[in-house]
């Protein structure tokens, strides 16, 4: 792991690097650089903002469905969305049990003191503007000694010739940013370019990261 990050949380290096969605792309850039060290709620699926944001004011008690659903009736009439659980049968009792321990290990997460930085990335049909501020503050009202870096896709204009990155908003020391990357990522989870997934790396890289497991 580069050793040049010197940005801390609440004077305190970064403990935890976790995905807040909105769909796998976040996870799996954690994972490939090793900085993902257990799952979450958010990692393997599909969300908007505003359902991240509904989520962590109701300490995620709709987070799963009815037992007999085989998607989520409730978050598809507020939010719009077709299918949360992308990779899992929701209707399995073991999958069930998988998402019951992800939501345990977040509580935790959220009750530990450590520096946490929670990573968001959405695709441009799933605006962030609206509701970064409210998930800044609620993350504040939730936990202690956490920011959230923020990165809004913009649909890139081909030929690798696209490649910006724009500082358009922050608050309480969290960051959103407007990324056009070289590749498209949508359809595959994963931006063919290498070179875009480490521009996001690298904004995590800004900080002091000392990794820690599950709490």
């Amino acid at each position: 792991m580069p050793d040049y990050g010197t940005r801390t949380i609440g004077g305190r290096n970064v403990r935890h690097v976790a995905s807040l969605g909105t769909h796998c792309l976040a996870s799996g850039i954690l994972k490939n650089a090793d900085l993902k060290r257990y799952s979450l709620p958010f990692d393997w699926g599909w969300a908007t903002p505003a359902m991240v944001l509904h989520c962590l004011q109701t300490d995620f008690q709709d987070f799963l469905p009815e037992q007999a659903e085989e998607d989520h009736v409730l978050y598809r009439r507020l939010f719009g969305i077709a299918c949360v659980f992308a990779h899992r049968d929701i209707r399995e009792p073991l999958n069930r049990a998988y998402y019951e321990r992800c939501m345990n290990r977040m509580r935790r997460l959220f009750a530990s003191d450590e520096a946490k930085l929670f990573l968001m990335i959405a695709r441009p049909e799933t605006p962030i503007g609206a509701h970064f501020e409210e998930i800044v503050d609620q993350l504040g009202r939730t936990t202690s000694r956490a920011e959230l870096l923020a990165i809004q896709l913009q649909p890139p204009r081909g030929n690798g010739q696209s490649l910006s990155l724009e500082l358009v908003g922050e608050h309480k020391g969290s960051r959103l940013y407007n990324f056009r990357p070289a590749s498209k990522e949508a359809g595959l989870g994963y931006f063919p370019d290498i070179v875009d997934e480490l521009v996001v790396l690298r904004l995590v890289y800004e900080y002091a990261i000392d990794l820690k497991s599950a709490p």
